[in-house]
C-alpha cells in the first residue's frame, strides 16, 4: 500500500510537471490576447532610453525618458507624468511633463510651469495610445518563442520573444507615433529588433515589454564639427511594465486646468 501511495504521488507530480511544460508559445500568445480585451484600466510604468549616434563617438547624443500614467478606458480619462533628460554634444537639458487626458481634450503641463495649455485630439488618439492594445497588436502579427519563465514584481510570468513580420512592425512603427513617418524609409533604415514580453501565467495579462530597435539613417549635416554625408545610428529600447488591472482608478482634472489656454 505504500509503494502504491508514492507511486502515485510521483506520477502525480510527473503529470503536473508534464501538464506546465505542454503550454505552448501560441497557445500562450492567444490567451494573451483574448485576456487583454477584459482590460479596461490599469496603470504603467515606461522608460525609452535613445542614443543616436553622428558618424563617431564624438557626435553622441542621449536621452532618458521616464513615465509613469494611468488609463481609464471607460470613461476615456488617462493621466501621464513624464521625466526627460537629453545630453546632446557634451550639454545636458531636462524636461518635464504632465498630461491629463479627458475625452478627446488634452491637459498640458510643461517644465514645472503654473500655466496650462490644451488641444483637442485626433479621433484615433485612444487607438493609437492604449497600450494594452499596442502590447496584443505586437503579438498578432509575430511569431512568438517562449523563453524561461521569470517573476515580474511577484507575479510569475510566461516570457515570449516575438519575431514580428517586418512589413507589419513598420505599419506599427507608423501608427505608434505622432510624428509622419515613411513606410519604404523606415522599413529600409531598421536593422535590428528585438521584443520580448512578460505574460502573467494566471490571468494571461500583460506585465512587461521590452522593445529594442535600432536604425541607420544616412544624412547630410553641419554642426559644429561634423559636416558632410554621416550616417546615424539610433538605438532605442522601450520598456513598459503594467499593473493594477481593471483596479479602480481616479483621473481628475486640476482646478487650475480647467481655464487651459487652447493651443
Amino acid at each position: 500500500m505504500r509503494k502504491f501511495v508514492v507511486v502515485t504521488v510521483l506520477l502525480g507530480a510527473l503529470l503536473s510537471c508534464l501538464c506546465v511544460q505542454s503550454v505552448s508559445p501560441d497557445v500562450i500568445k492567444q490567451k494573451a490576447i483574448e485576456s487583454s480585451k477584459n482590460i479596461k484600466t490599469y496603470r504603467f510604468k515606461m522608460t525609452v532610453q535613445s542614443q543616436l549616434i553622428f558618424g563617431n563617438e564624438s557626435g553622441k547624443s542621449t536621452m532618458i525618458s521616464n513615465a509613469t500614467g494611468a488609463i481609464d478606458l471607460i470613461n476615456k480619462r488617462m493621466y501621464i507624468d513624464v521625466h526627460t533628460v537629453i545630453n546632446q554634444f557634451g550639454r545636458t537639458y531636462s524636461m518635464e511633463s504632465e498630461t491629463y487626458v479627458i475625452n478627446d481634450t488634452a491637459y498640458i503641463k510643461s517644465n514645472g510651469a503654473s500655466v496650462w495649455f490644451k488641444k483637442k485630439l485626433r479621433n484615433d488618439f485612444w487607438i493609437r495610445n492604449n497600450q494594452i492594445d499596442q502590447q496584443t497588436e505586437l503579438l498578432s502579427f509575430s511569431k512568438v518563442e517562449k523563453l524561461s519563465d521569470e517573476k515580474v514584481n511577484g507575479i510569475d510570468c510566461y516570457v515570449l520573444k516575438l519575431k514580428p513580420d517586418l512589413d507589419k512592425f513598420v505599419e506599427y512603427m507608423e501608427n505608434t507615433s505622432n510624428v509622419p513617418q515613411n513606410k519604404s524609409l523606415l522599413k529600409h533604415m531598421l536593422k535590428e529588433v528585438v521584443i520580448k514580453e512578460w505574460i502573467a501565467k494566471d490571468t494571461f495579462y500583460p506585465i512587461k515589454s521590452e522593445i529594442l530597435t535600432v536604425m541607420e539613417m544616412p544624412m547630410k549635416i553641419s554642426i559644429g564639427s561634423l559636416k558632410g554625408n554621416v550616417s546615424i545610428e539610433e538605438t532605442m529600447k522601450t520598456t513598459v511594465e503594467f499593473y493594477d488591472h481593471n483596479k479602480p482608478v481616479l483621473i481628475k482634472l486640476p482646478e487650475e486646468a480647467k481655464n487651459a489656454t487652447e493651443l
